[in-house]
């Protein structure tokens, strides 16, 4: 056995906050053959969390499993199912797999909402993005998902926080698209309509 087959072991029978942590490269890199094939069926127990190895270890075998278990978990609140949306998405560039990250979120229960915003963020950014940024911003009303959201939406549209004065006013906007109040959310994002024209004149 190599080194690295002794380590992925090593990890996957780790439990706790240490198997919350994942896995580490060095887990798949040095594999023989014989030990792909082993680590892959083991990681098929673990998804959708271990999409992103699952394709390190055999990417032609796992875009069609990935497929598979994408469309069985789709819109199963409780499932991580966004992972593996995330990695087709990175995988193929099809941007299906982010339009089925936008209209699942309604499903997911709220401890999960926030995720599937950041992995919405973690994806070719486009007016769909933006649009569901917006959407989670002014009608979401878990506060977790309403922050990334806005944290989404401005990264995406590039808002300048380079300078102290950019800085106070990209907190101040930050802090206004955050608000429990909807007029200052649409006036925070009615300022925020320059930065979004030059969005829309690149994509």
């Amino acid at each position: 056995m190599t080194v690295a087959f002794d380590e992925f072991m090593r990890q996957y029978k780790m439990t706790g906050s240490e198997k919350a942590d994942g896995y580490s490269r060095a887990a798949f890199t040095g594999l023989d053959d014989r030990e792909k094939e082993t680590v892959f069926g083991l990681l098929l127990n673990e998804l959708p969390f271990s999409a992103e190895w699952l394709v390190f270890v055999n990417p032609q075998k796992a875009i069609p499993v990935l497929m598979e278990e994408e469309a069985r978990l789709r819109k199963d609140g409780y499932a991580h199912t966004y992972l593996i949306q995330e990695e087709l998405v990175r995988l193929s560039g099809e941007l299906t797999y982010q339009s089925h990250m936008i209209d699942d979120y309604p499903n997911y229960t709220n401890r999960l909402k926030p995720r599937v915003v950041s992995a919405v963020g973690r994806t070719p950014q486009n007016r769909a993005t933006t649009a569901f940024f917006k959407q989670v911003i002014l009608t979401e009303v878990n506060d977790d998902a309403v922050a990334r959201a806005a944290s989404e939406l401005m990264s995406a549209l590039k808002v300048p926080h380079a300078t102290e004065t950019e800085k106070v006013s990209y907190g101040r906007l930050a802090s206004e698209l955050r608000s429990d109040n909807t007029d200052i959310k649409l006036r925070a994002l009615k300022k925020m309509e320059g930065y979004e024209l030059n969005f829309s004149e690149l994509n």
